[in-house]
């Protein structure tokens, strides 16, 4: 594994010559010294280190959590914190940081060498978890098939530029959209179909819709769809929304379907 280049904010020069020797013995690189959050954050995108050791009262206009979390809106680096204080209010303060360890004073080469390793394991974790994220928002966003998906109350949470273009209507994410709102599908004789989220809550089944569903469209055009809705359930296997996906029923489609009916 490579060697972690670490920089130090601390507005006591001998403890941070002390915490860079204790550092370095433990295999890592110090590569800055700072003494305010200011000067830290001016730093950052020159040195671009693995990780941050944040004393909590620093100096200058910004402490240590806020300096903290200013350098996290630029890069996602990990932070361990030291404090001489277990101040509760400061602790909660503090576990709003992402990726970030807490280590009280004094404390050992031990416990900052597991705080260090856990931080940037969490790092590390969280930026394949987004990695992941952007990829499949990257496949919904340029899927042919409209896709929906919902909360357990059938709330809108994503819908792709596809199922924007079938049904006629813009999703915004900032508003607060049901299902029914963006989707209306009926039968041939334009009899409301039951509400996909109703269909699958119960018993958590996938269904596809009915054959010869017609989604009507905000401008009143009817079109011929075929389509799944598929539950989400969370870890207690309790419904949590669905995945809704829909197209147009293509000639080609209709061919097959008369071909095998």
């Amino acid at each position: 594994m490579n060697q972690l280049k670490i920089i130090i904010v601390e507005d006591d020069p001998i403890l941070c010559d002390l915490l860079k020797i204790r550092l370095g013995k433990m295999g890592y690189s110090v590569t800055g010294m700072y003494a305010t959050g200011e000067d830290a954050i001016r730093a950052i995108s020159e040195h671009r280190p693995d990780l941050v050791i944040m004393d909590v009262t620093l100096v200058g206009k910004m402490d240590g959590i806020e300096t903290a979390q200013q350098i996290q809106k630029q890069y996602p680096l990990p932070v361990v914190y030291l404090t001489g204080s277990s101040d509760p209010q400061t602790f909660e303060r503090a576990k709003i940081t992402e990726d970030s360890e807490y280590v009280i004073k004094p404390f050992s080469d031990s416990d900052l060498h597991i705080a260090i390793e856990m931080a940037f394991h969490k790092n590390g974790l969280q930026r394949k978890i987004k990695h992941r994220q952007k990829f499949l928002e990257s496949i919904i966003k340029f899927a042919g098939t409209g896709i929906i998906t919902t909360d357990g109350e059938g709330t809108i949470l994503i819908a792709n530029p596809a199922a924007e273009s079938l049904t006629g209507f813009h999703f915004y994410s900032s508003n607060k959209t049901h299902l029914s709102a963006m989707v209306n599908i009926t039968d041939e004789k334009g009899n409301k179909i039951e509400s996909p989220v109703n269909a699958v809550m119960v018993d958590l089944v996938a269904r596809d819709l009915p054959e010869h569903a017609i989604l009507v469209a905000a401008d009143g055009t009817k079109i011929h769809v075929q389509g799944t809705v598929s539950p989400l359930a969370d870890e207690n296997n309790q419904f949590n929304g669905i995945i809704f996906t829909v197209a147009p029923v293509t000639r080609k489609n209709v061919l097959r379907f008369s071909t095998t009916g």
